[in-house]
Parts: C-alpha cells; sequence; structure tokens
C-alpha cells in the first residue's frame, strides 16, 4: 500500500510537493495552493527496472528509465534517465489500482487518468508528449 513520507523538503513557496511509496512505486507530486497538480512524477517496479513517467502542466511526458550507473562494483556512479519505450500500461494500472487505494481521491484519479491517457496514446501522439520535464 502507498503511504505518504511525512516529512518532505519544500523547494518552492507556491508548490507543495507530495511523496508517496511503497516496494513497488515511488510517487512525487506537486500541487499548486488551490489543489491542482502541475505534475508529478511516478516511478515504478522500482526493484526490477525502474522507470519513470514523469508529467508537467507547462511542458507534458516524457518516459524513462534509470540507469542505476553500477556497470563496475569498483566504481560508484550517479544514477541517470535516459529514454525508455512505452508504458506497461496494464501492469503499472493493476498495480497501482491495488496500491493506492488510500489515496485522496481527486488525486488518485487525477493519477489514473493521467496514466491512460499517456498509455493509450498512439506512437504518433506519444511524440508530442515527449516535450521533455
Amino acid at each position: 500500500m502507498l503511504h505518504e513520507v511525512a516529512r518532505v523538503n519544500q523547494k518552492e513557496p507556491h508548490v507543495r510537493r507530495g511523496w508517496f511509496r511503497d516496494d513497488y512505486f515511488d510517487i512525487f507530486t506537486w500541487q499548486a495552493a488551490n489543489g491542482d497538480v502541475v505534475g508529478f512524477q511516478l516511478c515504478y517496479d522500482l526493484t526490477s527496472y525502474e522507470r519513470v513517467l514523469s508529467w508537467r502542466a507547462a511542458k507534458g511526458y516524457s518516459h524513462h528509465r534509470v540507469d542505476g550507473g553500477e556497470a563496475s562494483p569498483i566504481k560508484n556512479r550517479t544514477p541517470i534517465m535516459v529514454a525508455d519505450g512505452l508504458l506497461p500500461l496494464n501492469t503499472v494500472l493493476e498495480e497501482f489500482d491495488q496500491r493506492a487505494v488510500e489515496l485522496d481521491a481527486m488525486l488518485r484519479t487525477f493519477l489514473r487518468r493521467h496514466l491512460v491517457q499517456y498509455g493509450n496514446a498512439k506512437p504518433g501522439e506519444i511524440d508530442k508528449f515527449q516535450t521533455g520535464v
């Protein structure tokens, strides 16, 4: 079950950052003072093949996998995000529906709607969403 991390560093005075996590997801949200979601990062499949779906109101969607940077046991490299293929929508939605039941209903609906929108986009439509984050 996703639970909210109690203490999240708030860097922007007019935007509230939230963090929800469990063993499959890390979900970061940015909400304006009026409660509107202005961005999120949904990190999924954390222990196996971590990927990130990002969305910002002003920029759109991007989808990446996390390269842990640890190709060698004698080097400690910084993880980076690199472009990745399609979102495995059915798997992610199934996990989300099971794990997000305790999230605020409005936030849960918002996130799910954006997952479906991105996951059901046709290849040509995905390009217009990939405007960077």
